[in-house]
């Protein structure tokens, strides 16, 4: 992985600052996987925003509606990052729409998060296991 926009990409685990993905992790509720769907679906395809959404709750089976302020808020500062660009496009019918694709370093981006999410899913993992202990002694 190269370096993005001014930071050194990380592996699990590793010392130092933060991944551009983890500095906008959030608290870990739905809002903060915005980022990382958006990446996802623009990795299939390049879209408009209202596609995107519908990609996102097709790859997550539902489980993840985003909200469309939301997705194109993300999807302006991705831009503005580098991470994606945008082209006014004709819609088939209405007004023109602006179609987002990934650069090379939104999908650098993405490997980022993929590695940010398996990392944070091993750690929510440890953190169940030892609640469930604890909560087990406590019953005993």
């Amino acid at each position: 992985m190269g370096r993005i926009h001014g930071h050194e990409p990380r592996g699990p685990g590793a010392a130092g600052g933060m991944r551009p993905c983890c500095r906008r992790a959030g608290g870990g509720g739905r809002g903060a996987l915005v980022e990382p769907a958006a990446l996802a679906a623009l990795l299939a395809k390049s879209a408009h925003g209202y596609d995107l959404r519908r990609e996102i709750q097709r790859m997550t089976g539902g489980e993840l509606e985003v909200d469309a302020g939301g997705l194109y808020r993300v999807l302006r500062r991705l831009e503005d990052e580098g991470f994606v660009t945008s082209v006014w496009a004709e819609g088939d019918s209405g007004p023109q729409r602006r179609d987002y694709e990934l650069t090379a370093e939104g999908r650098e981006l993405a490997e980022d998060w993929v590695a940010h999410l398996r990392e944070r899913e091993r750690l929510s993992g440890l953190l169940a296991d030892s609640l469930s202990a604890a909560m087990k002694k406590d019953t005993e």
